[in-house]
């Protein structure tokens, strides 16, 4: 049984787990996605939302972290959505992202878009957003090196 809730400070050391176990991160994503976490944890910074998947026993499954884009009406980026290796292609990632877009939904609804890189490595991250009915909104060749593009969908909820 998996229940989604909001981040709680014991969950700090769990969440940096499953970021490192993460084989598609590489080693700046994983920092990027440490920062994040942290100042989620800082109750004096409200820029991102993070959401948790947790097992019974309290062992967490995976997360999702998202937050309003700056300077812009009900536009929001999805940051991250990382999953226990031992549970990906079980449904714990559609879980968190269907709850994130209840979330949304319930202050207003909005757009998300998410980036990911056009490499082998991202293919499930991909396939992932697109059964899940995100549309390609653009792609910028060469973003992230040469022969790396970056992907960005977007959906309303």
């Amino acid at each position: 049984m998996i229940s989604i809730r909001p981040i709680e400070a014991r969950d700090r050391s769990q969440l940096l787990e499953l970021v490192r176990l993460q084989d598609n991160f590489n080693a700046q994503e994983v920092e990027v996605a440490i920062e994040v976490i942290d100042d989620t944890l800082d109750q004096a910074k409200n820029d991102y939302s993070i959401l948790v998947a947790v097992r019974e026993g309290q062992e967490l499954a995976g997360f999702i972290c998202y937050g309003e884009i700056p300077m812009t009406d009900r536009r929001f980026d999805l940051y991250w959505v990382a999953v226990d290796p031992d549970l990906g292609r079980k449904g714990v990632g559609g879980l968190l992202l269907a709850r994130m877009e209840e979330e949304l939904t319930w202050q207003g609804g909005g757009i998300v878009y998410v980036d990911t890189s056009s490499t082998p490595g991202y293919a499930r991250a991909r396939s992932f957003y697109e059964k899940n009915g995100y549309g390609v909104a653009c792609v910028l060749a060469d973003f992230y090196r040469a022969g790396d593009d970056r992907v960005i969908y977007s959906k309303t909820v």
